[in-house]
């Protein structure tokens, strides 16, 4: 079971045309576009419904929305599901920009995604950090020159190559965001309290 769990781990965030050529190499187109109605099918009617924050993370969100970074989402899912699940869980109002893998022309880890939410936010890269959970979000990260942080509570359990740092809980995140925020000013934006 563990390899299974891995296995999906390392497709977590690619699109979903890539993630079913990686599981099964052979497929044909039509089984691809096939395979992709009944899964955007099921992902509505039972993932969105079923997707909650991992505690912790409303309050670190509004803890950074209320030290004045600007915050985006980025996403290998469509940038209208990734809306829906942002209204849903009660959160759309503390992300500036949302961005799916429809919203650009290469999906992670293509730098595109984090380019274009940069862009769309005003920020260059060293002034942004991508926090992600999986190989596909770090690697888009540093291919955009933007910090990376992991946070080990997602997919990837253990250090990745492309994170500059690696975090295990929501303290650390704040506290590593915080580093960051010293020397340049861009990544906390206006001033205010960031609670560790």
């Amino acid at each position: 079971m563990r390899l299974v769990v891995e296995k999906v781990g390392e497709l977590t965030g690619l699109p979903l045309d890539a993630m079913f050529r990686l599981a099964w190499p052979d497929i044909g187109a039509a089984d691809v576009e096939s395979f992709r109605v009944e899964y955007r099918a099921r992902y509505d009617t039972v993932a969105i419904p079923a997707t909650r924050l991992y505690r912790g993370a409303r309050t670190t969100l509004r803890d950074f929305h209320a030290a004045g970074l600007r915050q985006a989402t980025v996403t290998g899912k469509r940038a209208a599901d990734c809306e829906r699940i942002l209204r849903g869980l009660g959160i759309k109002k503390d992300i500036d920009v949302y961005l799916g893998g429809d919203s650009v022309p290469r999906p992670k880890p293509a730098p595109d995604l984090a380019q274009h939410a940069m862009s769309r936010l005003g920020v260059s890269p060293d002034e942004s950090v991508v926090i992600g959970d999986s190989a596909a979000d770090l690697a888009m990260g540093k291919a955009a020159g933007a910090h990376t942080i992991q946070v080990l509570w997602g997919f990837s359990r253990s250090s990745l190559p492309d994170a500059d740092r690696t975090v295990r809980t929501w303290r650390q995140l704040r506290d590593a965001v915080r580093a960051l925020g010293g020397p340049k000013p861009g990544i906390l934006g206006r001033s205010g309290p960031l609670r560790s």
